[in-house]
């Protein structure tokens, strides 16, 4: 095995990694789905068919922007295209989680905004919601999430799910998390009350002390042990 077949190789494995730990955490359902940049015109994605807490690498084809297999047999999700218009139109991800998220959805069913309630859950930003529950199996549906999401590293879709992106795997996955568990902590906490949420200067704080690759490291190992 080549030295560019062995890196291809291991960013499968790791793509792997993360959806059956987003699966096993109940953050992807039977139906989520993720990506890898695999170059300027292709990525990885899981299979449609595929079984997401067994997944393997054999789970995983490449296919080009316009949903063409460009490696392997089984057809791709219905959605490729939230890829492949978030590939297209933000050259600076290389990676994205597309999610079934039980708390943030609860949010988007009922029309309460996500708010800033846990440090780490500051880091998606201000996340956009797309005004439509249906699939995202158009070229002009993908364009339409593309749009939302913006420069943002994350956004909403109405009673669907959700969507982050990150320069590499670990990036995304850790954002998936983050915005999880900050709905869920303000789902639970508006039971009792209205929460408490982060002011400006500590949401920015909170950028400049949490937005690191160690902690991410950290984050993603907490999940891996629990595979």
């Amino acid at each position: 095995m080549g030295i560019m077949e062995a890196t291809r190789h291991a960013l499968k494995g790791q793509l792997v990694d993360a959806i059956r730990m987003l699966e096993r955490a109940g953050i992807i359902n039977h139906s989520g789905h993720c990506s890898a940049r695999r170059d300027a015109e292709s990525f990885w994605v899981n299979s449609g068919a595929s079984v997401r807490a067994a997944l393997t690498v054999n789970d995983i084809v490449a296919v080009d922007l316009d949903g063409h297999l460009v490696e392997g047999s089984a057809a791709p999700p219905l959605e490729y295209h939230i890829h492949a218009e978030l590939y297209r139109a933000r050259p600076d991800v290389n990676a994205v989680m597309h999610t079934h998220p039980q708390w943030s959805t609860f949010l988007t069913m009922t029309g309460v905004p996500y708010k800033r309630v846990y440090a780490q859950g500051v880091l998606v930003g201000e996340l956009p919601v797309m005004d439509s529950p249906l699939p995202i199996i158009t070229r002009a549906m993908g364009e339409k999430l593309a749009a939302t999401v913006g420069r943002h590293p994350a956004a909403l879709i109405k009673a669907h799910g959700a969507v982050t992106v990150g320069a590499d795997i670990l990036e995304a996955f850790v954002l998936a998390a983050y915005l999880e568990e900050n709905a869920y902590r303000q789902y639970m906490a508006m039971q009792i009350e209205e929460p408490y949420v982060f002011t400006e200067a500590e949401q920015k704080a909170c950028r400049e002390k949490l937005w690191s690759r160690n902690l991410f490291q950290k984050t993603w190992d907490h999940y891996y042990s629990k595979l």
